[in-house]
């Protein structure tokens, strides 16, 4: 792939998972606290939110596996929505998780750069 159609690639990707991101965000959350559905899942299950949302985005790494397993081994595959939506839901559970743990992080400390010394 060359560059032009990578950086494409990245530019429509990441507009397409802000999308959804904001819409099933509406949907899910029900309330101003965006993380509000893994707070719940926590209560009803006695785990944290962050460890709910691990559950979630498991599923849709679990289907980009078989997916994975199915295409090397040239098995043919029908999809209840494509592939790309998997990886775009991946994305979006990685920062929702960050948020997660940014929010449980003191101000100062949260997800702060690291600073290195040479």
């Amino acid at each position: 792939m060359n560059i032009e159609d990578f950086n494409n690639l990245v530019d429509s990707t990441v507009r397409s998972a802000a999308e959804l991101l904001i819409t099933k965000g509406e949907e899910y959350a029900g309330s101003a606290d965006r993380l509000a559905n893994f707070k719940r899942g926590a209560k009803l299950t006695g785990v944290t939110p962050l460890q709910v949302a691990l559950v979630y985005a498991s599923k849709h790494y679990d289907s980009i596996a078989t997916y994975v397993r199915k295409d090397a081994s040239g098995e043919s595959q029908v999809l209840s929505e494509p592939i790309e939506g998997r990886f775009d839901d991946m994305i979006n559970y990685m920062i929702l998780m960050k948020a997660l743990v940014k929010e449980d992080q003191p101000p100062e400390t949260a997800l702060a750069p690291k600073q290195f010394i040479r």
